[in-house]
Formats: structure tokens, sequence, C-alpha cells
């Protein structure tokens, strides 16, 4: 179990049963199936044996890009596999009546939300743990020369470069959760919806000068669209946590007004 993320994910699975007392077994996967967190009443033995299933599952299913979300239902019971960030994967148990939305919240904005800041904790740990006679200034590029230790014939061996880039990786997009509003109008775009100003500046911020132009969005019953956003305008003072959608929008998510939708920004690096 990776100290950077045992304790923080332990203790949010933990909670689990009291936010919502139908879920009866929950814990987190790696790729490789170690398990990184789990509830009291699962056992090593129980999500050890599930893990290995579903990543042989998964492995056979990488023609069509893997999967992400497995759902399995019993008579009273359904399991759930969701894949979260960072190669990790949150599974729970729950009963047939339990409440999708908090399940959803769970598996796609606090678990995520949290390994990021977890990721961003260790990261900065590392940083600072650096010996000081350590350069810390990173080279752009550096070049590494590979050479045969025995030579194939009498002439000279050839040397092989590879280059390697030292830019730092992207952080993972950041999920939040808005409350639908419609929007519309004659000047309002059918392809466009409106979104919090803070929320857009925060992505600015965590992504320098990188440019946004598109977010992803998804219902609670698992609908998704791409499109393109504007800020709310300053007159609506209220709408710090909604995200104004016009009508095609809508119809495509199979939403309406006062739904909940999960939104992240589409982050590309050229």
């Amino acid at each position: 179990m990776t100290q950077a993320y045992s304790n923080p994910l332990q203790i949010i699975i933990d909670e689990f049963k009291n936010i919502s007392p139908e879920i009866k077994r929950t814990f987190v996967f790696k790729t490789n199936g170690e398990i990184v967190a789990c509830n009291e009443t699962t056992t090593d033995d129980q999500s050890k044996k599930l893990a290995t299933t579903f990543l042989n599952l998964s492995s056979k299913a990488e023609v069509i890009g893997g999967i992400e979300t497995l759902t399995i239902q019993g008579a009273d019971s359904q399991l759930n596999i969701t894949s979260t960030n960072n190669n990790y994967y949150l599974t729970t148990v729950s009963s047939r009546s339990v409440d999708v939305k908090i399940v959803t919240s769970l598996t796609r904005v606090i678990i995520p939300t949290v390994m990021t800041l977890m990721d961003e904790i260790s990261s900065d740990t590392s940083d600072n743990e650096l010996p000081q006679n350590v350069e810390s200034e990173t080279k752009p590029t550096e070049e590494v020369i590979l050479s045969p230790q025995e030579p194939i014939s009498n002439e000279s061996a050839t040397e092989v470069q590879a280059t390697f880039s030292s830019d730092p990786p992207l952080p993972q997009p950041p999920v939040t959760q808005f409350m639908v509003e419609k929007i519309g109008g004659l000047l309002v775009p059918s392809d466009t919806v409106r979104v919090d100003s803070g929320v857009i500046k925060k992505w600015s911020d965590l992504y320098g000068d990188i440019q946004i132009t598109q977010i992803h969005i998804e219902t609670l019953e698992g609908k998704t669209t791409t499109c393109k956003f504007r800020p709310v305008k300053e007159a609506d003072i209220n709408a710090k946590g909604i995200i104004q959608i016009p009508e095609k929008i809508l119809q495509s998510l199979q939403t309406s007004k006062g739904k909940l939708v999960i939104v992240k920004p589409v982050i590309t690096q050229s």
C-alpha cells in the first residue's frame, strides 16, 4: 500500500458507510493488482480475486480502448468498478436501492479529487527532500549516448543517441459539479454553454499558457458531450455553482434545469 494514498483514501473509504449505508464493500486497486485501500468489511482475498478478474477482462478489451466503468447487477446487490485517475480503480458493492447520484459523486468527484491533491502533495514533498548538492535546475533536453559493451565487428561501434523531454506531465483536469440552468434567446449560440468565471480562472491558473476552448460535460446518468464555453455574464450574480446550457445541448445530454452535471476542461498539449 503506497504511503501517498493509503491514509487519505482509507479515511474517505471508511466514511462511505456513513455517507451511504447501502454501500457494503469498498476498495481501491491499481492496474498491477495491488490493493491500495479497503473498508473493514472487505477481505484481502475477496478484493484480490476481484481485481485480478477485472484486470484480465480489461486487458482483453484493449482493442476497444479498455474499460472505464463496469456495473454488474444481481437480484439484490450490484457491483461497480470505475477508473478514477493515475491508473487506479474504485470498487463498490452496494444494494440495488443505493442512490446513484451519491455513488457517482463519490467515484467521479470525491475520490479523483483526493488522488489529485495527494499527487501534488507527494510531488512537493519529493522536491523538498532533494540533497543540497544535487543540481535542482533541469535542462530542457539532454542527450544519452548508448554504446554496446562488445563491438559486433572490427568497425567502430555506432553511437546511439536518444533525446528525452524533461517537460513535466500536465496535471489531471479538475472535476467540478454544477447545477443546470437553461439559457435561451436569439443571440445565444446553441453549441456553447456558460460557466462560472471563477472556475474558468482556476483552470487558467492551473494550465498557464495552454488555451482551453472546450469542456467535457457528464450527467449523473452517464450521458456525455464536449462543447465550447464562455464565462457567465457578470450581471448574473447568483451564477456560482451554475452552468447555463442551451436547449440543443440539454437534449443531447437528456437532462434539464435543476439537474447536476460533472464538468472538466478538455486539455490538449501541442
